[in-house]
């Protein structure tokens, strides 16, 4: 939840989104997502929920973490996965 959390807030606080897109926009990740419990917690950046995103990207072997947040930016790379932005993400998949 914690992860969710910190959506909502960034998308009311820096994308000055309705409420209820807010939970149209959960509902839909809910649905996509593949909710994962980190067995251990880190704390590596200064901002608590992204920490959170560093716990589960390890628990769920992700290949990359895509964002915008400079705490995570800042380290390149956590346990072998890259953290990329999303301009550099869609430089990475191939043209059809």
């Amino acid at each position: 939840m914690p992860i969710l959390t910190e959506t909502a807030r960034i998308l009311r606080t820096k994308f000055d989104q309705f409420e209820n897109d807010i939970t149209a926009d959960l509902k839909i990740m809910g649905r996509a997502a593949t909710i994962v419990r980190p067995s251990r917690t880190v704390s590596i950046v200064e901002d608590s929920p992204d920490n959170r995103i560093l716990e589960c990207a390890t628990t769920a072997e992700a290949d990359l973490i895509v964002t915008g947040d400079h705490h995570l930016l800042d380290i390149r790379e956590f346990e072998g996965i890259p953290i990329v932005r999303l301009g550099d993400f869609m430089r990475m998949i191939p043209l059809e």
